[in-house]
C-alpha cells in the first residue's frame, strides 16, 4: 500500500467484501477508479505470485469493483484532485516475491491488466 501512496494512488479502502469475494485495495490514480489484487508469495518456487492472477480472478474483481461503485455510490459527480469523475475504472495488480525473513525481493505493478 505504502508503495501505491508513493506513486500518488489515494486510497479509499482495504480488504472490500462482498458474497462475490473481496477487493484487496481500492484506490484512486488520478481520475480513475483502480481495484488492485494483490499477489504475495515467499521465494519462487512454483512459479510468480502473477501467474496466480487469472481470467476468472479478473471477472471476479470486476464484479466485486461493480458492487463496491453500487453500494459506495460513486457518483460521476464526485471529484478526486478537483476533476470530475466520469466512471473510468480499472483493475491493477501487484505482484510481490519475498524473501524467507520477510523483505521484499521484489514488487511489480501491473497497470490495467483488466
Amino acid at each position: 500500500m505504502e508503495y501505491l501512496q508513493k506513486k500518488g494512488y489515494k486510497i479509499e479502502e482495504r480488504n472490500f467484501r462482498t458474497r462475490f469475494g473481496e477487493i484487496d485495495i481500492v484506490c484512486w490514480n488520478e481520475q480513475t477508479l483502480v481495484f488492485v489484487e494483490v499477489k504475495t508469495k515467499i521465494g519462487h518456487d512454483f512459479g510468480e505470485p502473477e501467474e496466480m492472477v487469472n481470467k476468472r480472478k479478473m471477472l471476479q474483481v470486476q464484479r466485486i469493483g461493480e458492487v463496491y461503485v453500487e453500494i459506495k455510490k460513486v457518483e460521476n459527480s464526485k471529484t478526486q484532485n478537483g476533476k470530475k469523475w466520469f466512471g473510468g475504472c480499472r483493475v491493477d495488480v501487484v505482484a510481490v516475491v519475498l524473501k524467507e525473513n520477510g523483505e521484499v525481493e521484489k514488487l511489480e505493478h501491473y497497470e490495467a491488466v483488466y
